[in-house]
């Protein structure tokens, strides 16, 4: 007989010694005696209809176990369905603040699926039969977890947040919708102001318009990302009960949208108009109106613009954005807590949200322009106003002369030569930069 003839006969005879050890074994445990009852609790307050159940048991891991689900109210019933056990192990440290050290151990197995009430309570009989120290021992627990149905978790969660939506749409119409009698009064241009409708507001861009009312691709992903990740984790937990923790990713996006938008809000107010005092300057000469109105409505087309320019940075910001959120919302609830963006994708969103607050932060020419020339018309406004009280003028270079004015000289009259000239300027200015028709009137002195 050759070597490999005798190796294949050994592996033969253990096989079948292997295979009559089974049954041996088997008699030796007789799971249908139950024996002394164990403690046991599940490790979620609910399990999913379908999906995997944890249970922590005061017992070692056991050489054989049977799970029954059994009828709620009679437990000596058993069901037809049976569970279908997965694994069992030790529990570890992981359970220790519940009372579950490396003595004891943990089982997981899969919930039938029936036909329910959500949260409806189910019971389930663990017999167990055997470990290391006591082959022969033999124990039961009962466990009778809440098991929720994941398709109605859904349903509830995508109606939470439609109402937070809703609710949030409601507040910010009334705010913006609020009368404010003193100001329209004292400014006629406020009464005209665009009242935008509560279905309106339930534009996503109308709601999330920034300081100049124009839509604002930052805030826009804030909101996609919190409600997306607010109704997933809720979802969860209406499954499983417990409160995931959020892969690094998932932190990162939330943190990047969020710092993003609170950066570009104040570089958008102090980088698209002009300075405050100028403009209140312009205002109390009814030169611009206190508010705008119809022509600065959030519109989709300023997610991709910015003023005229199409902003390729907002386009980057917005396409990768969207595919992260598609990507998330494909990868479900359970994701969360491994949920990974490769690190150049998650590096090119927080570089576009970069590039662009960069970009913000250097104000655009046609403004500080404008700005200069409103503040060189402001400051010759107040050399006419000094000429005339002083008696005197300015000379060619605008500088105030010293009193009083030669015989025959009109006072001022020079100084208010040149605000014109200022003033004509401006109006052009005015009209190309703000893109508005200004009265050339308002700015007389």
């Amino acid at each position: 007989m050759t070597a490999g003839s005798l190796l294949r006969t050994f592996a033969c005879v253990f096989s079948f010694l292997l295979l009559l050890a089974q049954p041996l074994r088997a008699q030796e445990c007789d799971l249908p005696s139950l024996g002394a009852p164990v403690a046991a609790q599940m490790t979620t307050r609910f399990v999913p209809n379908g999906g995997v159940a944890q249970v922590l048991l005061k017992w070692p891991v056991p050489a054989n176990v049977q799970v029954v689900e059994v009828d709620p109210a009679d437990h000596r019933k058993p069901l037809d369905s049976k569970p279908i056990l997965i694994s069992t192990a030790p529990a570890g440290t992981t359970f220790e603040s519940r009372g579950y050290g490396p003595e004891d151990s943990v089982l997981q197995f899969i919930v039938p699926s029936r036909d329910s009430v959500s949260w409806q309570r189910r019971a389930f009989i663990i017999r167990l039969c055997g470990h290391e120290k006591a082959p022969g021992a033999k124990a039961w627990a009962i466990v009778m977890p809440r098991v929720s149905e994941p398709f109605w978790a859904i349903v509830v969660s995508i109606l939470v947040i439609a109402l937070l939506y809703i609710a949030f749409v409601t507040i910010v119409y009334r705010i913006r919708n609020a009368s404010h009698p003193t100001l329209e009064a004292k400014w006629p241009e406020y009464k005209k102001r665009r009242k935008y409708t509560w279905l309106e507001n339930l534009d996503p861009v109308v709601l999330t318009a920034n300081a100049l009312n124009k839509g604002s691709i930052q805030k826009l992903q804030v909101l996609v990302f919190t409600m997306l990740v607010g109704g997933m984790v809720l979802a969860l937990v209406l499954t499983s009960g417990f409160l995931p923790d959020f892969s690094p990713t998932v932190a990162m996006l939330l943190g990047i949208s969020a710092v993003g938008a609170a950066v570009a809000q104040k570089t958008t107010a102090s980088g698209e108009r002009i300075k405050f005092d100028n403009w209140a300057w312009l205002v109390r000469r009814k030169v611009l109106p206190i508010t705008r109105h119809q022509e600065d409505s959030p519109r989709w087309s300023d997610l991709v613009t910015t003023g005229r320019e199409f902003d390729i940075y907002k386009l980057q910001t917005l396409l990768f954005s969207g595919v992260v959120a598609v990507a998330l919302l494909a990868n479900g609830g359970n994701a969360l807590q491994s949920f990974a963006v490769p690190e150049t994708l998650l590096g090119i969103l927080g570089l576009s949200q970069v590039v662009y607050i960069a970009g913000s932060l250097v104000r655009p020419p046609s403004i500080s322009e404008l700005d200069n020339a409103i503040t060189e018309l402001r400051e010759l406004e107040a050399k006419v106003a000094t000429a005339v009280t002083q008696n005197t003028d300015t000379d060619s270079e605008g500088k105030l002369m010293p009193p009083p004015l030669p015989a025959g000289g009109v006072a001022g009259k020079n100084a208010l030569e040149q605000y014109n000239k200022k003033a004509n300027q401006v109006e052009v200015m005015l009209e190309s930069t703000l893109e508005t028709d200004i009265d050339r009137k308002t700015l007389d002195y």
